[in-house]
């Protein structure tokens, strides 16, 4: 008699869930905790750059409205065609006895070679002339670029420009230019960076759109500026 075996496969066993479970439970406090880390650190450094930023906007005000002893921050309101109402901060330098100096202003233009580029510029309202910038965030290419920080006969555009407004005080009586290196001089006109063209012309296109919108808004409430 012939014996026929037949083959038999093993039962699967369905991996045990409960097993599994301390390592997902594992993987799942780890990630929690790197997420709370993660969220910490970052809470941290935001609130020690903000800060750090708040010191350096507070030197250059004093750096640029030499004379001043104090500051105040005022709030405003001004109007651009194309966007609306646009909210600014003005800061107002005073000398020891209350005096009026000026005011610093920020201009921005997100169209650097790097990125964004940030300033503040010195605003003497009585002799409507800006009379400085200091750059306070800056991405440019070292050498190049950042030569709006270093360069002196582009620092110089702002020792003396003229921004005196129209007779009602709605927009200035010249609008400010761009002109090429070698080609600068006239009223208004900021002259470029060779070499640098794309982020001294950033520059000029941020001072532009800023003391439009800006320095109209200063006059009207410069009574109020007055009053330390």
């Amino acid at each position: 008699m012939t014996t026929q075996l037949q083959a038999v496969d093993a039962p699967v066993t369905p991996p045990d869930s409960d097993s599994s479970f301390p390592m997902f439970r594992t993987l799942g406090g780890l990630a929690l905790l790197s997420g709370c880390l993660l969220s910490l650190v970052f809470q941290l450094t935001k609130d020690r750059i903000e800060h750090n930023f708040e010191e350096r906007v507070r030197e250059a005000v004093f750096e640029l409205l030499p004379g001043a002893t104090e500051q105040k921050i005022l709030e405003f309101i001004g109007t651009d065609e194309r966007i609306g109402e646009v909210p600014f901060t003005a800061y107002a330098g005073y000398d020891e006895t209350g005096r009026l100096i000026g005011v610093a202003l920020e201009a921005v233009d997100g169209n650097g070679y790097s990125g964004e580029i940030r300033f503040l510029y010195g605003y003497l309202p009585d002799k409507e002339r800006v009379v400085g910038m200091k750059v306070l965030l800056c991405k440019e290419t070292p050498g190049l670029g950042d030569k709006i920080k270093t360069d002196e006969n582009f620092i110089a555009n702002f020792r003396q420009l003229d921004v005196t407004l129209n007779e009602d005080a709605s927009a200035l009586e010249v609008p400010l230019s761009f002109a090429k290196p070698g080609q600068g001089g006239g009223r208004g006109q900021i002259e470029g960076i060779s070499g640098a063209t794309i982020s001294s012309k950033s520059v000029f296109q941020a001072i532009d759109s800023s003391t439009r919108l800006k320095l109209p808004v200063i006059q009207h409430h410069l009574s109020e500026l007055q009053e330390n």
